[in-house]
């Protein structure tokens, strides 16, 4: 940072930085509304369809928090940059790596985001727990992590139990 024209120009690389996060954020909460809706519609399809729907479902909320995470720790520093040099245009160029310091959440991302994906998968979380004696409890659908619902592995032990049956019979 050396001059005024770079600042310029890096206020307004900030300032297109921080429309595309709020754009990608705004896309991932309506892609997770779009399946939550087509998957209450889902009533007479296949179960391929019901199937992709929730796997887009789980994706989009496996997405969700790593995204909500890169938010909070990168947006600071993307509103508050431009906003510094908006309020004071004779600001020293070489005081951006002060700025930096001050208000960069970078570190932070690296800390926060391992603990929101290990908070978000409850799987591993509820292995903690029990590991730690905390909670011996466990929930038949917790304990699920492949996605499955109990609509796909019903399905899929008829199916199984047909096809013994025809083979059975042969």
């Amino acid at each position: 940072m050396t001059s005024t024209k770079t600042t310029t120009t890096l206020s307004d690389l900030n300032k297109s930085m921080g429309a595309v996060e709020l754009i990608a954020l705004g896309i991932l909460y309506g892609l997770l509304y779009y399946n939550a809706k087509k998957k209450t519609q889902l009533q007479e399809a296949s179960l391929t369809e019901k199937y992709q729907v929730d796997e887009n479902l789980r994706s989009i909320r496996l997405l969700i928090p790593m995204m909500v995470t890169h938010f909070c720790c990168f947006m600071p520093t993307l509103i508050a940059f431009p906003l510094y040099f908006a309020i004071d245009p004779s600001a020293d160029p070489r005081h951006y790596s002060i700025f930096l310091e001050v208000f960069g959440l970078t570190i932070l991302y690296a800390i926060v985001l391992p603990i929101v994906l290990f908070w978000r998968h409850k799987s591993i979380r509820n292995d903690l727990w029990k590991s730690m004696g905390i909670s011996s409890r466990v929930e038949p659908e917790e304990a699920r992590a492949d996605g499955r619902t109990q609509e796909q592995v019903r399905h899929f032990t008829l199916l199984s139990f047909a096809w013994e049956r025809e083979i059975a019979g042969r």
